[in-house]
């Protein structure tokens, strides 16, 4: 069962941005919620815990809950460098709410 794929250019950025931060991760999948729009998809860097779903891809540890694996299904992340700020995408196999599956984000250290 695969969790993530990663796209070269995100897992250099995830990389990147980890090894500045001085931090090993590893990476939580998560639901994030904003007020009054449907709930979405975001990175952020956060202990695993015992229940947690774990895969590593290219040296760098991804954690998501069952319930927002079981939602979400495989999430594909690509990345994007948009007039200096760091965009990560997030595309899950199952749509979550009116956003068709499709987030972007950035990664939270």
């Amino acid at each position: 069962m695969s969790l993530v794929k990663l796209n070269p250019a995100a897992s250099q950025a995830v990389e990147s941005l980890l090894s500045e931060k001085g931090s090993k991760g590893p990476v939580r999948i998560e639901l994030q919620f904003t007020g009054c729009c449907d709930p979405s998809l975001g990175l952020i860097v956060d202990a695993a815990r015992e229940s947690d779903l774990v895969e590593e891809v290219d040296g760098i540890t991804f954690v998501i809950d069952p319930p927002t694996h079981e939602l979400a299904g495989e999430v594909s992340i690509d990345y994007k460098d948009d007039n200096s700020r760091d965009v990560f995408i997030l595309t899950s196999a199952n749509t979550i709410g009116e956003w068709d599956g499709l987030i972007t984000c950035s990664l939270r250290i």
